[in-house]
């Protein structure tokens, strides 16, 4: 009886040396591949480096489950899989806890790319894509170029929504990358952007409303160019479609991670998400998965091979020309922004 009650003693002595150790977290994520790619590559093997348990739910809406839960006060899950500009939305609302950047790296993301409540890790891009028989190998070079219907007179297909579009625009304007935003918070930007739309609209023959559109769109050929989305482009090229497509110029969405506000384990939280997002699980998840990292680090030592590179938004090489979707102006202005494109597309 005594030798038992001294294992005890020691174990409880263990668990107390060790602040996660017997620890349960619960993370929500959208489910699906990425779901299932999260756990193989980032959170499972973050879990058993931290010695916790973690307890995965899948929800279709996460931030309606979110704000449930808040709202409620009664907050069941610890760390939340977002899309940026729905952490952004939930960050805007008082939904979230402030990232703990004394325990995240807080030089592990890229200019354009930093966030106080969501922190991004992973990426895709919008990007130009083309139908290799009727344009060849010679494509546009740059967005200046698409918009140029006379070099290149074959039909557009764009999104019927403003974000996105509306970067691209100023882009074929020939404004710096790093300057977008500057010039959509300026009073003339978003005008300005809306009628470079309006100039290329005669030339759009289809304004897609999913992804998996445009990449029929892209498949079948109903139109010479197309806006979408690289892994939507890429399924189509993968699949042996005349179909290729550029970086140059793409925006960059991106997904996060965040703590809501309330969870009864957010030092625990903050340090799952520090681990799962080092530089090496960044990496891994394009073993699965066509979405590039958002930390920069995950290029580096060869941690991703090299024919994968080309596939990924922000590898060396593609992230340089391209945008950040900013997605605290989006929450700010989105409602703006898709009025006054809404209004040009009905002139």
């Amino acid at each position: 009886m005594i030798r038992i009650l001294g294992l005890s003693v020691a174990a409880i002595a263990i668990a107390a040396a060790s602040p996660l150790a017997a620890q349960t977290l619960t993370i929500t994520t959208a489910g699906g591949d990425y779901g299932a790619a999260m756990k193989e590559a980032m959170w499972g093997p973050a879990a058993t480096e931290l010695g916790i348990e973690v307890r995965e739910e899948t929800q279709s809406d996460g931030f309606a489950a979110l704000k449930m839960q808040v709202t409620s006060g009664a907050v069941t899950t610890d760390v939340i899989h977002l899309g940026s500009p729905e952490g952004a939305q939930a960050a805007a609302q008082g939904l979230l806890e402030p990232l703990d950047y004394s325990i995240i790296d807080p030089k592990s993301l890229p200019a354009g790319a930093e966030s106080a409540y969501c922190y991004p890790f992973s990426s895709y891009g919008t990007v130009m894509a083309w139908n290799t028989k009727t344009i060849g190998d010679k494509p546009p070079a740059n967005w200046a170029e698409f918009w140029d219907v006379k070099a290149f007179s074959g039909t557009r297909a764009l999104r019927a929504n403003a974000q996105d579009l509306i970067e691209i625009a100023l882009l074929s304007e020939g404004v710096a990358p790093s300057e977008v935003y500057t010039v959509l918070d300026s009073p003339e930007g978003l005008k300005r952007a809306i009628d470079r739309l309006a100039v290329l609209k005669p030339n759009v023959s289809v304004w897609w409303t999913s992804g998996a559109q445009s990449a029929q769109i892209l498949k079948d050929g109903e139109a010479d160019l197309v806006v979408t989305w690289n892994g939507r482009a890429e399924s189509v090229k993968a699949d042996g479609g005349a179909a290729n497509y550029s970086f140059k110029g793409s925006v960059i969405g991106t997904d996060c991670l965040a703590v809501p506000k309330g969870s009864a384990n957010k030092d625990a939280a903050m340090k799952l998400i520090a681990a799962m997002t080092k530089p090496e699980r960044g990496a891994k998840l394009t073993d699965y998965i066509a979405y590039g990292p958002v930390n920069p680090k995950a290029y580096e030592g060869g941690l991703i091979p090299a024919e994968r590179l080309q596939l990924l938004a922000t590898a060396p090489g593609n992230v340089e020309t391209s945008v950040f979707s900013k997605a605290d102006w989006w929450v700010k202005n989105g409602a703006a922004a898709q009025a006054a494109f809404d209004e040009m597309m009905n002139r």
